[in-house]
């Protein structure tokens, strides 16, 4: 859903209504997860996908209904369905689409600005019921939740389990759909150069959020980027990176040719959480790393965290074909 955001905020401004349409389940095969969502206007312009093609055009034909009506609905696709067969859905699975109209300004507001935050949250819809057709967005279990323990912990375990979203019941039978929204993988990058700049492109498309520490002011400062990060720190590494959360959710890419500055670097990350790192340079420099690092105390399996040479074999060349190789090999490891 995260990739319609920047749409929602353009029918904000223009006051132009739409509606909102989220796989909230599948069997089987499906074209497209839980989660996946495409936003439909009142003139049928869409943005995002929820199967890939196959049942869109039923899906902005309901949603179109919904805008006029105000009242949400959910629309069942499977093979055994008529329209399910009449729009393609011929993969052997099922799907559900939740069909909610555009809301009041503050709902969508509230969400835009929890996916500023970058912290976990989600949005909880009732599916039955007189309140179905107001989603509430939270960032933690508060006061509208208060009194109902069951739905509280069904939405946990949900959670807790890695779901991009679930039907979870209320102690009275209520069905809600909850969809949950987590915190963008974070990348650092340790040095500003070319690579850099095409890496932070790539990051941006692919929903990480980048922080670029170097602390050499002309390469922090004057490097040209057609994309800037969300944090540029002109400071040593070891001066900052002590004071960030190196978690499961984090991932590494050094960039410098300076070991004064990547090798600093390492000895925070290397003993870190940290999900993924990775170091540019040619199998020699590697060695001549690996020996460095070994006079610092670290052994054989912490050093062998680092993926170097970097990235995934493609035979790069130039900065944009190694920073899409290095992006592979960041996806590989957040999928994994």
């Amino acid at each position: 859903m995260v990739d319609i955001v920047s749409r929602i905020q353009q029918l904000l401004d223009k006051e132009k209504p739409f509606a909102l349409a989220r796989v909230i389940k599948t069997w089987r095969s499906s074209p497209r997860p839980v989660g996946s969502a495409m936003l439909i206007t009142d003139d049928g312009e869409m943005h995002g996908s929820v199967s890939g093609g196959c049942i869109e055009t039923a899906v902005v034909k309901g949603a179109l209904e919904v805008i006029m009506s105000g009242q949400s609905k959910v629309m069942d696709f499977g093979v055994a369905d008529e329209e399910a067969w009449e729009v393609g859905l011929s993969c052997g699975g099922s799907v559900s689409v939740l069909i909610t109209p555009f809301m009041e300004d503050d709902a969508y507001v509230k969400f835009l600005r929890f996916l500023d935050k970058n912290k976990p949250f989600f949005i909880l819809t009732r599916l039955n019921g007189p309140s179905h057709s107001n989603p509430i967005y939270l960032d933690r279990m508060e006061d509208e939740l208060a009194g109902n323990p069951v739905l509280v912990n069904n939405i946990n375990n949900a959670f807790e389990s890695g779901l991009t979203g679930a039907i979870v019941e209320s102690r009275a039978g209520d069905e809600y759909f909850a969809h949950f929204f987590r915190a963008k993988p974070r990348l650092i990058l340790i040095g500003s150069a070319h690579i850099t700049s095409e890496l932070l492109v790539l990051a941006s498309m692919h929903d990480f959020e980048t922080i670029v520490i170097d602390p050499r002011d002309t390469f922090a400062k004057k490097t040209s980027r057609q994309q800037e990060p969300n944090q540029l720190i002109v400071k040593w590494p070891q001066e900052v990176l002590g004071e960030m959360d190196l978690d499961q959710n984090t991932f590494a890419v050094i960039l410098s040719h300076d070991p004064k500055i990547d090798d600093e670097a390492l000895k925070i990350i290397l003993p870190s959480e940290m999900k993924y790192v990775g170091a540019l340079g040619s199998k020699k420099t590697h060695a001549k790393r690996v020996e460095r690092l070994k006079t610092y105390g670290f052994s054989e399996d912490e050093i062998a965290r680092i993926d170097a040479p970097i990235g995934i074999d493609i035979g790069s060349q130039t900065p944009k074909e190694i920073a899409i190789s290095v992006m592979g090999a960041l996806i590989k490891a957040k999928n994994a």
